[in-house]
């Protein structure tokens, strides 16, 4: 099961047009851009289900925000798979991943996801202060690497926690792994872009009994109260950092909160602009007063 094709209903490509943004795209074609999730074993001794393999939905067949959708696969080895998959009002996915064995035997089963992309965007700036590609953040430190880096050598690294994903100038896909469990993350090109991560710590799944996994997926326009208050209610160490803010984020993201709050008051960016650039001159009237005194003497 994969996630593609998905469009955002309530954005648009163009300001006088009715066409959708289409953000995620099917593998068999040119623009491919999808996301799986699933499970993978030590030397693929076990049978787990593949990119193609086929599910069968139980119950609820359409997903919404306050109607989840089950789906199964049967290994026919012991091993049934079930994905619950849950979709929040805006760009959350949350899927969760059981595994019931119903053989006689435990096996061991490492759970992983991955944001596939078949090419580089051809709208690609190319801009040094505007990072668009690969994106990371593993215990604490960001890491942002371009698409002609991966091409180069495939990069890897090791966290406890973090998230990863690749991002658009407008537009964000991302993967959470689990919460203090160590994992494996690479950033790689072979044909097509990857950027993944496996648990390093097998999940266990004993004879006559079940075991599951969770994976948090963002879809998601860069809107900053979006992007902050997912920060904020997953708790998501430094998720805000989807947005690229710069050498001075420190400085520049006050600022946008400030344009963004008159911007609201008057109902347009130019006054915004105005009111703001009023402000800083009076607050700093006094010391360029003083500096033409000083300069008239």
């Amino acid at each position: 099961a994969i996630f593609d094709d998905i469009s955002f209903k309530n954005y648009k490509k163009k300001l006088n047009s009715d066409e959708k943004v289409v953000f995620l795209h099917p593998k068999e074609t040119e623009d491919g851009f999808f996301i799986e999730t699933g499970w993978t074993s030590v030397g693929n001794k076990i049978k787990v289900p593949s990119i193609d393999s086929e599910w069968k939905v139980k119950g609820n067949k359409i997903l919404t925000e306050n109607e989840p959708i089950l789906l199964e696969w049967n290994n026919n080895e012991g091993l049934i798979f079930q994905k619950k998959i849950e979709l929040d009002e805006k760009f959350l996915f949350k899927i969760n991943q059981t595994i019931k064995n119903t053989s006689n035997k435990s096996v061991e089963l490492y759970p992983y996801a991955q944001i596939s992309r078949n090419k580089k965007p051809d709208d690609v700036m190319g801009f040094y202060i505007l990072h668009e590609g690969f994106i990371g953040v593993f215990d604490g430190e960001l890491k942002e690497d371009g698409y002609d880096d991966i091409e180069e050598r495939k990069i890897s690294r090791e966290a406890n926690n973090g998230w990863l994903g690749i991002t658009d100038k407008y537009w964000l896909a991302a993967i959470v792994p689990p919460k203090d469990q160590n994992f494996k993350s690479t950033f790689l090109y072979k044909d097509i872009y990857k950027a993944n991560y496996i648990l390093n710590t097998p999940v266990v799944i004993n004879a006559a009994s079940k075991a599951n996994n969770e994976v948090r997926l963002f879809v998601a326009a860069k809107e900053v109260e979006t992007v902050d208050g997912y920060a904020e209610s997953e708790n998501i160490e430094k998720f805000d950092l989807t947005i690229d803010w710069g050498w001075f984020y420190f400085f520049t993201k006050p600022l946008f909160f400030v344009i963004d709050y008159l911007f609201k008051i008057s109902g347009n960016f130019g006054i915004a602009i105005v009111l703001i650039t009023l402000a800083i001159r009076i607050i700093f009237f006094p010391l360029a007063n003083y500096s033409f005194r000083s300069m008239a003497k």
